[in-house]
């Protein structure tokens, strides 16, 4: 059954974009699937959205559950990251072997094993999206490819190799012994090819919605969250019962079971290709309107454009991007080392996360319902700065109300703080996942969409490798690293972030707003 839900057409008829290059004019749906746009270089208003054919209500149900699975297995697994580093901090950890007198390794470095598989995950997008789109041109030209190779030229080729790579990398993790054997295993090959999964899948999504996105792209990311809520009572279960070696070697297991059939349906883009007509030169310098039926067929263009890449809305939604990604998973990376400087036991501060993972899970859902409703840009800055504010008030209140001392007691105050810390800050935290890559086609145009939140998750890749690893080094720098009270340091780092990003996002809506006319609902 057809879906009502289609792109609407920018623009319409014949544009010239370059010498001896004009688009070709806009053709009803029904006719081809070929897809009408206006222009090739990038000089082009990169707010235009061509015309695209109806998608039936069964194509936009396997979108959302292949992309959610796609989620639930890369942004699931970063996201519960913080169990191993408890793990591996731990005397009991089997992977590790240190010589005699040899100190263990600092929590950083610890640290950086996760951020660096998490921040691969979205700064792939800087090589994946590129890969992508060559691999969607050569398809579209290469008619008498064989089957071999019309496979290999093909989106599903580019995730199945990702799969592999993850389940590859937890394989050789388990056979570790130094963490320089961690990183190059559960961080570098995991973090690449869990960004040849997730792009391939998420990069098309948006295209397959209108006027409910935010909220598709609500539940789809909210895949992160139950993914996570599954994972880390898993993988705690597992620490405990049969030790790192297994437990990396059970993930692999579980990325070919669930990976393999999800990578198998990722979606096709539906802005495959750019298709445009040759024409005389002169005559179109005099005005005279195409007539040659001969066509080159472009490669969709995945770099951002010169027009674009100064405009302020673009600069303020990096720097918001880069500011979220490093302060958003600090939380997330020490919530089960700090739940045990706390008193609470290992097992605690797991749960811990896997609730937090579940809240933010239901508000990813939620709050792209409420940007549907009164605005994506409204909602994504209430939320940051919200989240800013549990941060300080919640959180570093916790650290000051422990003091020096690990506390004995679950009844005690800082312990109180800190669990309504997890709540709070999850509903908040849960915003800019599900509004951003919204606010990313609503500010930018659903054209540009591949282009600009490509970078952005590059950008964001780099920030999340940053933010827990100097929240590492600010507590191994610490006198008393071991108690609640050495956290301070990464609070106020963590709360610092959290509003440069809100205060950035404020200033792409003022600018959105200059651009386009103030409305309340933007």
């Amino acid at each position: 059954m057809a879906s009502v839900d289609a792109i609407p057409l920018a623009s319409l008829g014949t544009r010239r974009t370059g010498p001896g290059v004009v688009a070709a004019p806009a053709r009803p749906s029904s006719q081809s699937n070929e897809l009408p746009v206006s222009g090739l270089d990038d000089a082009d208003d990169f707010h235009s959205t061509p015309a695209l054919p109806p998608v039936s209500r069964s194509q936009q149900a396997s979108v959302l559950a292949a992309s959610f699975l796609a989620i639930a297995l890369s942004i699931g697994y970063n996201q519960c990251y913080g169990v191993f580093l408890e793990y591996y901090k731990s005397d009991g950890q089997d992977v590790l072997r240190l010589a005699a007198g040899e100190q263990k390794p600092s929590t950083a470095l610890l640290a950086f094993v996760g951020t660096l598989g998490a921040g691969l995950t979205w700064a792939g997008s800087i090589f994946v999206n590129p890969w992508l789109s060559r691999v969607e041109h050569a398809a579209a030209v290469s008619r008498s490819a064989s089957a071999h190779t019309s496979f290999l030229l093909s989106p599903r080729g580019i995730t199945l190799a990702g799969v592999a790579l993850m389940a590859l990398g937890f394989l050789l993790a388990s056979f570790s012994t130094q963490v320089w054997h961690l990183l190059l295993t559960q961080g570098l090959l995991y973090g690449i090819g869990s960004s040849m999964l997730y792009f391939p899948l998420l990069g098309p999504a948006p295209e397959y919605f209108s006027r409910h996105r935010a909220t598709a792209l609500g539940i789809i990311l909210s895949g992160g969250g139950v993914g996570s809520l599954v994972l880390t009572p898993a993988v705690r279960a597992l620490l405990s019962a049969v030790g790192g070696r297994w437990t990396l070697r059970s993930l692999a297991a579980l990325d070919l079971v669930v990976g393999l059939p999800v990578a198998w349906a990722v979606p096709p883009s539906r802005f495959p290709s750019v298709v445009a007509r040759e024409v005389d030169s002169s005559a179109s310098t005099a005005g005279i309107e195409a007539t040659a039926s001969s066509h080159v067929v472009a490669r969709r263009r995945t770099h951002v454009s010169a027009a674009l890449l100064t405009t302020p809305a673009f600069l303020l939604s990096v720097a918001a991007a880069f500011c979220q990604s490093a302060g958003a998973q600090l939380p997330l990376t020490f919530i089960p080392s700090y739940s045990v400087a706390l008193g609470l036991s290992a097992g605690t501060g797991a749960t811990l996360l896997a609730v937090s993972n579940v809240v933010n899970a239901v508000a990813r859902v939620a709050t792209g319902y409420a940007g549907d409703r009164f605005g994506r840009l409204n909602v994504l800055a209430v939320s940051l700065a919200a989240a800013a504010v549990t941060v300080g008030a919640l959180w570093g209140t916790s650290v000051k109300a422990a003091g020096t001392e690990p506390v004995s007691s679950s009844a005690s105050d800082s312990v109180q703080l800190w669990m309504a810390f997890i709540v709070l800050y999850s509903i908040a935290a849960g915003g800019y996942y599900a509004l951003f890559p919204a606010t990313i086609a609503d500010v930018f145009g659903i054209r540009s969409y591949a282009a600009v939140n490509g970078f952005i998750y590059f950008v964001r890749g780099c920030g999340t490798m940053l933010g827990s690893p100097v929240g590492g080094v600010l507590l191994g720098s610490s006198s008393s690293a071991s108690s609640s009270a050495s956290y301070a340091d990464v609070v106020v780092w963590d709360g610092a972030l959290i509003v440069g990003s809100a205060i950035c996002v404020l200033g792409v809506r003022w600018a959105d707003a200059l651009r386009r006319g103030w409305a309340w609902r933007a």
